[in-house]
This record gives structure tokens, C-alpha cells and sequence, in this order.
């Protein structure tokens, strides 16, 4: 008698259907969760729009080709282009003329260019450099430790810094593809770039003034 109360219930379309409905949301709601918190912890970061006004980040990072030091104190006072790149990032090699012309231009204005390599290894990142005759100093981010306190989504991106070490602005372009887990961002515009680094010198020159 047990036998056939058993098999009843389990033939029951009620609870047949009540199963379904349980597989499939099992089946729906876990790969969604972990895609959910896969894309969480690869790409969350901060919009840039709310960098804008903060304080930049502190930080101390060895520089490419030498063995010293270079930190954040020692660029304070000036007006600074923070570039970060890779060298097997197609759009940073658009982007480095750009930059280093942008870098000749300007230098003697008291603006600092400063690239941030990241994911690279030594010899590949001296290569790029060596490539594209890049004159102003990078620093080796190797623990990714001021990308993460930027807030950087990708590479290349361009982070403006006034004399006060103030976020001015962000510059790159579209999102164009993502690999390792690293979003691919489109070279920055050449228009773009120079008109924040004259809003970075319009701010000094108005500090200055006061």
C-alpha cells in the first residue's frame, strides 16, 4: 500500500510540475550569479565622472629602466598626465605619438607626463618604449597597486592631475573589445588631450594669480 502511495505521488503532475519549476530555476539563477559576480570583480570601478574634483592617490613605484624610485611627492606642484598603457595594447601604440608629442609641446610649460605600465613584463615594456621613442618616464605597476586606487578601466587611459593633485579629467576612447579579464579602450583624441592639459595650466595660472 505504501509502494502505491509512493508511486502516486510521484507521478503526481502537481508536484511533477512544481520539480520542473525548480530544476529550471536552478538551471537559470547559478550561471547568472556567476557571471553576475565574475563581471563584478573584473570590471567595478568607480565612473570617472565622480574622480573628478577628488584627490589623486599617493604612491611610490619603481621606474622602467632604472632602479630608483618615483612617487607621488615629487610630481605635487606641477600639472600631470598620468598615461596607462601596455605594450600589447594595439590602441596604446596609436596612442604614443600622440603622447610624446603632446609631452615635447608642453614640457617646458611645467606639465609632467607620467605612463604606468601594467601587465607587462620589463623587456617588453623597454621595447615599446625604445619603439616609439618615448622620453618621459613610466613606472612599473607591477602589483596593479595605483590602477586599482585610480579606478582604471582599461588601457590606455589618461588621467588629468592639477598642481593641487586634483582629478581634472579622464580621457580614452570607446570600449573596443576586453581580454584576460582587461578592457581594450580606444587611443585617446588629440583634441581632447590638449584641451584638459590647458584647463590644468588655466588652473595654475588663475592659483597663481590669487
Amino acid at each position: 500500500m505504501a509502494q502505491d502511495s509512493s508511486r502516486a505521488e510521484s507521478i503526481d503532475p502537481t508536484n511533477a510540475r512544481r520539480r520542473k519549476l525548480v530544476r529550471l530555476s536552478a538551471f537559470v539563477l547559478v550561471p547568472a550569479l556567476f557571471v553576475g559576480f565574475v563581471g563584478y570583480g573584473l570590471f567595478s570601478t568607480a565612473p570617472p565622472s565622480e574622480l573628478v574634483g577628488s584627490q589623486a592617490p599617493e604612491f611610490e613605484l619603481p621606474l622602467l629602466g632604472s632602479d630608483e624610485m618615483l612617487s607621488s611627492q615629487q610630481l605635487r606642484g606641477k600639472p600631470v598626465v598620468v598615461n596607462f598603457w601596455a605594450s600589447w595594447c594595439v590602441p596604446c601604440r596609436e596612442e604614443a605619438p600622440i603622447l610624446e608629442e603632446a609631452w615635447q609641446k608642453y614640457k617646458d610649460a611645467g606639465v609632467q607626463f607620467l605612463g604606468v605600465n601594467v601587465q607587462d613584463s620589463r623587456a617588453d615594456a623597454q621595447a615599446f618604449v625604445d619603439e616609439f621613442g618615448i622620453t618621459f618616464p613610466s613606472v612599473r605597476d607591477t602589483e596593479l597597486e595605483l590602477w586599482t586606487k585610480t579606478g582604471v578601466r582599461g588601457v590606455p587611459e589618461t588621467f588629468f592631475i592639477d598642481h593641487n593633485w586634483t582629478f581634472v579629467g579622464i580621457g580614452s576612447g570607446e570600449e573596443l573589445a576586453s581580454t584576460g579579464g582587461t578592457k581594450i579602450l580606444g587611443a585617446i583624441d588629440r583634441a581632447v588631450l590638449e584641451s584638459q592639459i590647458q584647463i590644468m595650466l588655466d588652473r595654475r595660472a588663475t592659483a597663481s594669480s590669487n
